[in-house]
């Protein structure tokens, strides 16, 4: 016990809770706190040794400094483990939507491989499906047209040739001349022979000499001066509605051609009078022949006999088939030729 203890500290106080405790205390000249007036009795640093108190007061403090130092570390480390733990959560979550998104990207590829292969597999279905369609409306049309064939025919069998043919004597003795008795009776046995194998439902049997992948009717009279007598045409009038009926009737004997057999229809030199002219336009009407010839069928100036241009411009604008037109020997005006050009397909 010395009588003055000296406090290694910058300043301290001792607070007293007896209110008249003649306790003072001031500063030492030297920045240590003093006791006055035996306030020495009511101080005990419990330790001889110079700061003793004030150290355990810090090592107590620094120990429960150390142990929160040691609780926050162990805090932020639970803390950093918990971050970690989460961030290999959403990893394995990305690396198994990866996963997922490969296996989709596979199904993907396999979807469209099986996708193109079933458009290439029903695109040929279509195709082979077309191809029998077509074959069958061609089918369909082939047996068509046979059945109005074999009509055409059942209703020929009940026809017979209407029309009268005299010899050139008979003829000359009714009052022709030898010219006109053998112009009559020559286009009469021709217009016969034409119209029964029309009624059979066959092309004349000369009519393919020229081209053997070519069908039709060709009428090719001499090439003489036309003979305008009204009783010769006349007399070649009947057989004219014969073989005009009979080319009407024919359609379906034409339909039954293949498709690159050309079909044809010539008149050269053929005397027609007017009402004989509209019975062969009737009968041309909507025919289809590729290939249409008239050739010095308009007979004179002042009393044309023939198949006139008008005529001949109503047949081929009837027909969509054509391929070739000729026109010779006949007058031709200019407002026809814009007509006759534009309608040949």
């Amino acid at each position: 016990q010395h009588d003055q203890s000296y406090l290694p500290v910058n300043r301290f106080c001792i607070m007293n809770d007896n209110k008249g405790s003649p306790t003072k205390k001031r500063k030492a000249n030297d920045g240590r706190a003093t006791l006055l007036d035996g306030a020495h009795d009511d101080v005990n640093t419990g330790n001889n040794n110079d700061g003793g108190f004030l150290h355990n007061i810090s090592g107590q403090r620094n120990d429960a400094s150390s142990a929160a130092c040691d609780e926050n570390n162990t805090s932020q480390l639970d803390r950093m483990e918990q971050i970690m733990t989460r961030m290999e959560e959403k990893l394995a979550t990305v690396s198994s939507l990866e996963s997922r998104c490969e296996q989709l990207e596979a199904k993907c590829s396999s979807l469209e491989n099986i996708l193109e292969s079933t458009s290439q597999s029903t695109k040929g279905h279509m195709n082979r499906l077309e191809t029998k369609v077509d074959s069958v409306h061609v089918k369909l049309d082939r047996s068509l047209n046979f059945h109005e064939y074999n009509e055409m025919l059942v209703k020929n069998q009940r026809w017979e040739y209407s029309a009268d043919i005299d010899t050139a004597d008979n003829l000359v003795s009714n009052g022709y001349t030898d010219d006109e008795a053998e112009y009559v009776a020559e286009t009469s046995e021709e217009l016969r022979d034409i119209t029964l194998q029309l009624r059979r439902g066959v092309f004349p049997e000369d009519s393919n000499q020229f081209d053997s992948e070519a069908e039709g009717i060709s009428m090719e009279m001499p090439h003489d001066d036309p003979i305008f007598s009204e009783a010769a045409n006349d007399e070649l009038l009947p057989h004219w509605k014969e073989f005009a009926a009979a080319l009407k009737q024919f359609t379906p004997a034409m339909n039954l051609l293949s498709d690159n057999c050309e079909r044809f229809f010539t008149l050269s030199f053929v005397q027609l009078d007017h009402e004989a002219m509209l019975l062969i336009k009737d009968a041309l009407i909507g025919k289809p022949f590729r290939t249409l010839s008239f050739t010095n069928n308009d007979n004179g100036e002042d009393d044309p006999r023939g198949m006139s241009v008008d005529a001949i411009l109503d047949i081929v604008e009837s027909n969509k088939h054509l391929r070739q037109l000729e026109i010779g020997m006949n007058r031709i005006g200019r407002d026809h030729i814009e007509k006759l050009c534009s309608a040949v397909h």
